[in-house]
């Protein structure tokens, strides 16, 4: 179905139904997340990327725990945004609304079709790099505790003191202790991205990925 094709930075394209490893180029993963604004865009007067976020997050987990597999996770937790860009939940949650409004269609039907796209990106991604998917019901609490982290460090530093409306279920969680000035330039966070693939990912390692 052409309508689904989407180009990427390689030129090549890839079948947003139906992405396969072998479409998966990771140096256009890095360059798509490395483009691809965290919060939206919304951190005031500074620019942090999917990848940036990507990394800081996987290094903190590497120095704080030393397992590989688990930095490895967290690195491409993301990737299938590079894909499909970084849907917010309001934004989901207004397209179930409005579903409902005009045609009666639940809004979690809406959010099905969101959470399925984005597995098969999943599926793919985790192929390409040598991880299983889905990853452990272990692996995924560590990979959400990590998250949350960066979550809460990243709104103390880049957030400008703005207050979290639904601020409660975060409320307990410890941020890193090293504050965060992002990177200049779009290229570090790509470049950053892809290195950490290389020493990182099993296939990467291994020299079967692309």
């Amino acid at each position: 179905m052409s309508g689904t094709i989407l180009t990427l930075a390689n030129g090549r394209g890839i079948d947003l139904l139906g992405p396969k490893a072998s479409d998966i180029d990771f140096a256009v993963v890095a360059e798509h997340l490395a483009k691809e604004n965290r919060y939206n865009g919304a951190t005031p007067g500074q620019v942090y990327s999917v990848a940036e976020h990507s990394v800081r997050g996987e290094r903190a987990a590497l120095a704080a725990t030393g397992d590989e597999e688990l930095a490895a996770y967290f690195l491409i937790h993301d990737a299938h945004e590079a894909f499909l860009k970084d849907d917010t939940t309001p934004k989901k949650r207004a397209i179930g609304a409005l579903a409902f409004e005009a045609f009666g269609v639940l809004a979690s039907t809406i959010t099905q079709a969101f959470d399925l796209l984005t597995d098969r990106f999943d599926e793919a991604i985790h192929e390409a790099a040598g991880l299983a998917w889905p990853p452990t019901k272990e692996m995924q609490a560590q990979i959400k505790y990590w998250d949350l982290t960066m979550f809460v460090t990243e709104w103390r530093d880049l957030m400008d003191n703005q207050d979290h409306p639904h601020w409660g279920p975060y409320a307990d969680i410890v941020p890193l202790s090293r504050t965060i000035h992002p990177w200049f330039g779009w290229s570090a966070a790509r470049n950053s991205f892809l290195s950490d693939c290389h020493r990182l990912l099993p296939a990467l390692r291994t020299g079967v990925a692309r």
